[in-house]
């Protein structure tokens, strides 16, 4: 054993050092292969015109650095305009650290060795703030608690249903496949959510730089335009008139759409904070769009109480703890309540949203025949499932006809406020 705790370092480091190299190479190749471009076209040139060499090589420098600062320049941009981006890249950071751990404690587990050991030479390659978390997690291990009590004193390691699930079914191998099928089902939707999060990021941004860039055509563009036509005394076309009243509507009530465009950001980067999960919580308006998945891990949660037989008002009790929104917590508070009264769970469940009728049906008969944890857990799979298809599904059915809109509408302001220009030149020549 002592072997084994003395490599994980050197593992965890070679693991690391593989990494580190495989990211340089992949560097080093994109900037070798744009050089022997850059190189090829700079030969191609020279053999094409030998006597004017001075004038290729000095093109080819200007290029060069006019490349390299656009690139710095897009890359600074695209940091200021799609940073709600590193919000959803910063939530699978801290998955990725959250499965790997989840993983080094399913492996201590099944073959015996010293978590806090396996978790200290993980701590090694870690930034300074996580290994120090990691460490005091180590020595919670070592002063002999369970592993159930260290997760409740550093809950902020594992996400809330993850959490729960650990404190209630501990190191029991059931337990362990229940989040390896959670880590599992991750992986496999990954690049469907990314998908998601991307086709929201740059709809909500292209819709927000729209309306601030309409907003300013249609109180100083429009109305320019319409004094060149008002002096000209020519016959508007019906698109052309109608830009022109638009323009006077948003000119003198400027003041009522003027909230529109900070509203929508707001909205935008609530929904993409609640999205990717970095904070947990249910504002009004929100709610909804969010219930199959607070559906799925409140399931989950219940699903570990019942297959350890805890009672289930210590189930409630635990996911009420864990819980990080208020709104959630209060809905588990009516689950618990209603069953102080007396009343059946499942119908409980099934009143505060967590599940439909068909599915409460469901959940009796799976109750009756001894298969409750089964279909929890199989009802809270599909919720998951659920809310990724319906992300999915909203995102194109929006994206796509609101792309169609955008430049329908630029269009028909183009051709609105240039067709009298154009008939206007034709009379003064």
């Amino acid at each position: 054993m002592s072997h084994y705790v003395s490599n994980l370092p050197l593992l965890f480091h070679e693991v690391r050092s593989r990494r580190y190299s495989e990211n340089v190479v992949n560097a080093l190749k994109f900037i070798g292969i744009c050089f022997l471009a850059l190189l090829i076209a700079t030969i191609a040139m020279l053999v094409a015109a030998p006597d004017r060499a001075d004038e290729t090589l000095g093109f080819i420098a200007i290029l060069t650095v006019v490349t390299f600062g656009l690139l710095l320049n897009c890359a600074f941009y695209t940091i200021i305009i799609f940073w709600p981006l590193l919000l959803y890249f910063w939530a699978n950071f801290q998955t990725a650290r959250q499965q790997t751990l989840l993983f080094l404690i399913q492996t201590a587990v099944e073959t015996g060795k010293p978590l806090q050991d396996t978790v200290r030479a993980y701590a090694s390659g870690c930034s300074s703030r996580y290994a120090a978390r990691l460490q005091r997690f180590a020595l919670a291990l070592d002063s002999g608690r369970p592993l159930e009590d260290a997760v409740r004193e550093h809950r902020g390691l594992f996400r809330y249903d993850v959490a729960a699930m650990i404190r209630l079914g501990g190191n029991a191998p059931e337990t362990l496949r229940s989040l390896e099928t959670i880590a599992q089902e991750e992986r496999n939707f990954s690049i469907i959510q990314t998908s998601t999060i991307v086709r929201v990021v740059y709809l909500c941004i292209l819709v927000i730089w729209m309306q601030l860039i309409m907003t300013f055509v249609f109180t100083k563009i429009v109305p320019e335009f319409g004094k060149i036509f008002l002096d000209f005394d020519t016959k508007l076309p019906a698109i052309t008139t109608f830009f022109l009243s638009a323009s006077q509507g948003v000119v003198a009530y400027w003041y009522l759409a003027a909230p529109i465009i900070p509203l929508l950001a707001l909205a935008a980067i609530v929904y993409l904070i609640l999205k990717t999960n970095v904070i947990t919580f249910r504002p009004l308006g929100f709610r909804r769009i969010f219930r199959s998945t607070d559906s799925a891990k409140f399931l989950r949660v219940f699903a570990a109480g019942v297959r350890h037989r805890y009672p289930i008002p210590i189930i409630l009790d635990m996911y009420r703890w864990v819980v990080p929104s208020e709104y959630l917590r209060s809905r588990g508070t009516q689950i618990r309540e209603a069953v102080a009264q007396g009343h059946d769970w499942i119908d409980a469940v099934r009143k505060a949203g967590f599940i439909t009728s068909p599915e409460s049906a469901l959940l009796h008969s799976a109750q009756r025949t001894g298969n409750t944890v089964a279909v929890l857990d199989q009802l809270a799979q599909s919720k998951e499932r659920l809310q990724i298809r319906k992300d999915d599904l909203f995102s194109k059915m929006v994206f796509i006809p609101l792309i169609f809109l955008l430049g329908a509408v630029v269009g028909a302001f183009v051709v609105g406020m240039f067709m009298p220009l154009v008939a206007l030149i034709q009379a003064l020549v």
